[in-house]
């Protein structure tokens, strides 16, 4: 177990010098598809020991009225669902200070 928690380490730090963070995006899916692709990449970066994330939703300038429905969603999901998943979020803004994606830091799995 010990050799694969040095993989980790060393696949985290490769990624972090090199700006590389596992994302997931989710322009032009519906609600309920994009929570379940949520919970599933979550998981997934969860089990390989993943530390950050990143999850794109948009701001939702495609959507009807203009509103970004997964900007509302996604994080209120993190917050609820997925909290057994997630130690914390931040939204992160672009440089008009709006926000289209969130990083993610998150639990280490279970010891089985």
């Amino acid at each position: 177990m010990a050799s694969i928690n040095v993989i980790a380490q060393l696949r985290g730090i490769f990624r972090e010098m090199l700006g590389i963070t596992p994302t997931l995006d989710l322009h032009g899916l519906g609600v309920q598809e994009a929570l379940a692709e949520t919970e599933r990449f979550l998981r997934q970066a969860q089990s390989v020991n993943e530390p950050v994330v990143r999850i794109v939703y948009g701001k939702g300038r495609g959507s009807p009225g203009g509103r970004g429905v997964l900007r509302e969603v996604v994080p209120r999901w993190l917050d609820g669902d997925g909290a057994a998943l997630v130690v914390r979020y931040q939204r992160v803004p672009d440089a008009s200070g709006a926000d289209g994606a969130v990083k993610v830091w998150l639990r280490r799995p279970r010891s089985r």
